[in-house]
């Protein structure tokens, strides 16, 4: 092999091997679930570490790559004549045992640090606490020192420890927030702690990462992260009561529908004081009269719809949360994600005499999205815990 067919191999071998990364990495920085940009210490510190033990790795594989190739120009048959025989390098084999002891250790040390950091939870009074729950297919916020729940929105102030207590009510999930934090599962029966703090306010894409069935791709949910004082507005709107409807108007006729055919499953005044250790009742009941017949059973766990009208998507963060969207999702939830519970097992979709009418449809989707707090006659509490 010539100089000249040795450069027409590796310098196009290397160029692609370049071009490919590069423009995976700037195309990626921009999507919702990249983890190249980071906006929390723990993304932060999981990226830097990426990004070391890759260039590590580059470096690694260009001078294997090049030594092959060396030694396959250096040492390429010139004749008939058989090379000598010999039986092992000593040196070689010391440096190629020594010097991959001595990566490993390079790569170690930084990992076992950045674990520490990582698992060593911050101290809890001076952090906020919430626990997440997964269930097929949404994610449960709650909120136990301010007594606050709500659903598939995580809620949380800017430059503030976070520590999330993580547990499953069914299957195995995971939580992932790629742009502040890395993932850790979600499992029945045993509670996962993970710290997260994000350094801009703004809103952030979290994502279901283990398989769970078969809506486990459209199991997702947003984080908004606010400044302090808008996470403040945000605490004292969700335990204020939603401004009063007009008797005999559009909103009104839904509530009432939505009282009759909804409420078994979902809560929608949990800004009431004492609401929130009652919402977790609730919640595991329905999921134990579901146990007792899985296939047949009219109750469910379902999403807390409280101040609904606030929330910036539905069907756990695929649409946008509007009249056009929520009419199709309560028409048949199966045009947004095939497979929900709320599909199989409400009567409003097996029940010939329950089935709702597109009038009916239409009152409970403007009732849904009415329920907003009322910034005029404020009748919020605060909670003294």
């Amino acid at each position: 092999m010539t100089k000249k067919k040795l450069k027409r191999i590796f310098f196009p071998l290397i160029s692609s091997f370049l071009f490919i990364f590069f423009i995976s990495c700037g195309f990626g920085f921009d999507s919702p679930l990249s983890t190249f940009d980071a906006h929390g210490p723990v993304a932060q510190l999981q990226k830097d570490l990426f990004l070391f033990v890759f260039w590590l790795a580059v470096v690694v594989f260009i001078l294997v790559e090049g030594a092959i190739l060396y030694a396959s120009y250096r040492y390429r048959q010139k004749d008939e004549k058989l090379p000598a025989q010999i039986h092992g390098n000593t040196k070689l084999e010391l440096m190629w045992t020594i010097l991959p002891s001595i990566i490993i250790v390079i790569i170690a040390v930084p990992t076992v640090m950045g674990i520490w950091k990582t698992q060593v939870m911050p101290d809890e009074e001076n952090s906020l606490i919430v626990d997440s729950i997964g269930h097929q297919w949404w994610f449960e916020f709650r909120y136990p020192q301010e007594e606050l729940v709500t659903a598939n929105e995580l809620h949380i102030p800017v430059n503030k420890d976070v520590i999330v207590n993580i547990e499953s009510q069914d299957v195995i999930h995971s939580f992932w927030i790629p742009k502040i934090a890395g993932k850790i599962d979600m499992v029945p029966n045993h509670q996962n702690k993970l710290w997260i703090k994000a350094d801009d306010p703004g809103i952030y894409y979290g994502q279901c990462a283990e398989f769970c069935g078969i809506a486990h791709a459209l199991m997702k949910f947003r984080v908004v992260v606010h400044t302090e004082e808008d996470f403040e507005n945000w605490k004292n709107d969700m335990r204020t009561p939603p401004a009063a409807l007009n008797p005999g108007s559009e909103e009104d006729e839904g509530r009432k529908l939505f009282i009759g055919k909804c409420s078994m499953c979902h809560t929608n005044d949990s800004y009431k004081k004492a609401a929130y250790h009652k919402e977790i009742q609730n919640q595991n009941n329905r999921w134990e009269e579901w146990k007792k017949d899985k296939e047949y059973s009219a109750i469910v766990s379902a999403p807390n719809l409280t101040h609904f009208g606030n929330r910036l998507t539905i069907g756990a963060g695929l649409k946008e949360n509007n009249l056009e969207t929520l009419y199709s999702w309560i028409e048949n939830p199966d045009n947004l994600k095939i497979g929900t519970r709320m599909k199989h097992h409400a009567s409003i979709y097996n029940n010939e005499d329950q089935i709702l009418t597109s009038n009916e449809i239409d009152q409970i989707a403007k009732y849904l999205l009415s329920l907003k707090p009322d910034k005029v006659n404020v009748t919020t509490y605060t909670n003294n815990n």
